[in-house]
């Protein structure tokens, strides 16, 4: 008797590959829509609009203190209330359940990923050099010809290896969408798992789809760090940059005294 089936974990993982476009496009439309919210909710906070503020207080507190699962299965229930509401006050004729479950796990996971994005947002547009944005200021720029010109480009440098490291767990959290009837990796697993009850092949070969989409994640992130990385300017050498008012051009320089740091005579 066989226990562990490697051949139906391979045969799975094969079966699963027409499914990681759902996962990765989920995953993406929620990374860059919590990514946009998350600056949003940045900005409002270190503005301190009143009102505004405090709602995006009450906003980020309440998404970051409830399981984003029951955010899921609270959103997937509200929304054909919310529109059965709208039909009765505008006397209109909605469909209730016509929205797709992919943009309600979409736009929830979008949320949730704004809650912890807006404060890491909010730490790499504070470490931006004042100088620069008085700089740009100085140059008769706008505040958001500053913003868009000067803070973000730079804050996004100091930002990406953290949204890197939260797109890799919406990329995990993503699995919690077959909870709303969205067929992504997680899913479709189950239904194979269920056919022959090979539930245990069915979920490592899962595993290792993500485990393998992770890995090119941070391999891709490695090579756009380097590129992000602005080179150290180093000073123009001449043909006579080295030479002092008492060497000759071409002549080499005279060591420094590791001492002293000073030329010796």
């Amino acid at each position: 008797m066989t226990i562990i089936d490697f051949g139906a974990v391979g045969e799975y993982a094969v079966g699963l590959l027409p499914y990681i476009p759902i996962t990765l496009a989920l995953s993406v439309v929620a990374t860059l829509l919590g990514t946009v919210i998350g600056l949003v909710m940045a900005l409002i906070k270190m503005s301190r609009i009143p009102v505004l503020s405090q709602l995006n207080a009450i906003i980020v507190s309440y998404l970051r203190g409830t399981p984003v699962l029951v955010q899921l299965l609270l959103n997937v229930n509200a929304v054909p209330i919310a529109v059965l509401l709208i039909n009765q006050a505008a006397g209109t004729n909605f469909d209730a359940l016509a929205l797709s479950p992919f943009v309600v796990a979409a736009i929830t996971f979008a949320f949730a990923e704004a809650a912890y994005a807006s404060e890491t947002i909010r730490a790499a547009l504070l470490s931006v050099d004042r100088r620069e944005i008085e700089a740009a200021q100085s140059l008769g720029m706008t505040p958001w010809q500053t913003l868009s010109r000067i803070t973000i480009p730079n804050a996004s440098v100091v930002a990406f290896p953290t949204l890197v490291s939260q797109f890799i767990g919406m990329l995990k959290q993503s699995s919690l969408a077959f909870v709303v009837s969205v067929i992504e990796v997680t899913a479709y697993a189950k239904i194979l798992g269920g056919r022959d009850y090979h539930y245990f092949e069915a979920y490592l070969a899962t595993a290792i789809i993500y485990w393998g989409l992770t890995v090119v994640i941070e391999q891709g992130t490695r090579i756009v760090e380097r590129r992000m990385q602005r080179p150290i300017p180093r000073p123009k050498r001449g043909r006579g940059a080295a030479a002092g008012p008492d060497r000759p051009s071409g002549a080499r320089p005279t060591a420094l005294d590791p001492k002293t740091a000073e030329v010796p005579a």
